[in-house]
């Protein structure tokens, strides 16, 4: 087990600033990954293929957010039995995940391919763009076992106290990826470029996969599910999930007014949301660095270190939120810019389009900040119904925007679809976290 790390012992910050770096740099590769994905449909397929895949994003997204939810359920439980030192618990507990995450895969990827046009359709996507939106879709979802399965072993190792496997597979998989949309896309177009995207995440897996065994902290687990993990781990995971797939709902509604409003604020408002690596290039690292410092002390029974754990977190989330800000404002559009080419006046139109969508959503950076850290604390003790809860909370505010917002001020409510939901869903979480913490020490009981 020498790779794993237990965050039971140690000062908070530094175990949380150890295990966020190689998060941290994870995150970076995975933007540069976007950025070069979408440079290369953008700039050798021009703006209407472009717009094709971002047309797919939200659909794609939808089925996706919903497995990176009950991923993010299972590590926590896997967490908490580490911390606990329980290894039998948490074998059993891992290959039944394994059987669970390849059904699910193979059930949602056979459903979304069935309904991926009619879909795509309802959501008024622009008629141009549907034969290429529908080819990259259906591949993409064919694939859906080898993304869920990926998830699901990153989180696995996060939750171990392991970031830096990750980080390695996120460097092969972006090198391999670039290779072969380079060699794929020409010959076979957007169907190379989903190709490449599977071909790399195959190989990432593999390698997440054998390093873990090597651990040996999956010795003498078998290949027989245990029917009596299935309920703990559908409890911390189905709730994540849950609030992954209502938040996109709402985000569905969004794309449908994207997609009435033509072409180019398809191409616009998705490179920006593409963008959104850009954003949780550190908040994603420091919400699984809490959760992971939180459920591996709780299942120690160590709720010290967890209030000390938490507090540490926001200070970094804060001043992390602020040096994006600092990034992103001025920046934005040069970034966006890298991305696609064609005609000046339709790439100015996108540009612009896509550069305030994310002024906008800088400007609420620190609240989404605030928003993972407290939901990852909640998560990590077990609390999954709160965090789910808050995604109502943000599906909600999408609803509102899509619905009564775009009516009154046009894209402003697209602009603020996402941000409006921020501050609301961050209040819910900080409330429900002190009152737990509260309530649980002053019964004695461990947090």
């Amino acid at each position: 087990m020498s790779r794993l790390k237990n965050m039971t012992d140690g000062k908070p910050i530094r175990l949380m600033m150890q295990f966020a770096l190689p998060l941290l740099l994870t995150n970076a590769l995975q933007m540069l990954f976007t950025v070069a994905d979408s440079a290369v449909v953008g700039r050798i397929l021009g703006v209407n293929a472009f717009a094709a895949v971002l047309a797919t994003a939200n659909l794609h997204w939808f089925v996706l957010s919903f497995a990176f939810g009950m991923s993010q359920g299972f590590g926590a439980y896997f967490a908490q039995r580490f911390g606990a030192e329980d290894f039998d618990g948490l074998r059993r507990a891992f290959v039944t995940t394994v059987y669970m995450v390849v059904v699910f895969g193979v059930v949602v990827g056979a459903l979304g391919i069935a309904t991926s046009r009619p879909i795509l359709m309802l959501l008024e996507t622009p008629q141009e763009l549907i034969y290429d939106s529908v080819i990259y879709l259906d591949i993409m979802l064919a694939g859906l076992p080898i993304m869920f399965a990926y998830n699901m072993l990153s989180m696995t190792l996060y939750s171990l106290g392991d970031s830096r496997t990750p980080l390695r597979a996120s460097i092969i998989a972006m090198v391999l990826n670039i290779s072969l949309n380079l060699v794929l896309i020409f010959p076979f177009g957007i169907a190379g470029v989903a190709a490449a995207s599977l071909v790399a995440q195959s190989v990432a897996l593999t390698y997440c996969f054998l390093t873990l065994k090597k651990t040996g902290i999956l010795n003498g687990s078998g290949l027989r599910p245990h029917g009596n993990t299935v309920l703990p781990l559908l409890k911390f995971s189905l709730p994540l999930g849950i609030r992954n797939a209502i938040i996109e709902v709402g985000g569905l509604l969004v794309q449908r007014y994207v997609n009435i409003s033509g072409t180019e604020y398809v191409a616009g408002i998705g490179a920006a949301r593409r963008m959104y690596s850009l954003l949780m290039i550190a908040g994603g690292a420091i919400e699984a660095s809490t959760m992971t410092f939180v459920a591996q002390n709780f299942g120690a029974g160590r709720i010290d270190r967890v209030k000390s754990g938490v507090k540490d977190g926001l200070r970094l989330a804060i001043i992390s939120a602020l040096v994006i800000m600092a990034v992103v404002l001025p920046f934005g559009r040069v970034i966006l810019g890298l991305m696609v080419s064609g005609e000046p006046e339709q790439i100015n139109a996108v540009l612009d389009i896509g550069a305030q969508q994310l002024r906008v959503m800088g400007l609420f950076l620190p609240f989404l900040y605030i928003l993972f850290l407290f939901r990852a604390a909640l998560q990590g003790i077990g609390n999954t119904f709160i965090p789910m809860v808050s995604g109502f909370v943000e599906a909600g505010t999408k609803v509102f925007s899509a619905l009564v917002i775009t009516r009154f001020f046009g894209i402003w409510g697209v602009y603020l679809s996402d941000p409006l939901g921020w501050p609301m869903a961050t209040i819910l979480l900080v409330i429900a976290y002190v009152l737990s913490f509260k309530k649980l020490k002053n019964q004695g009981e461990r947090l």
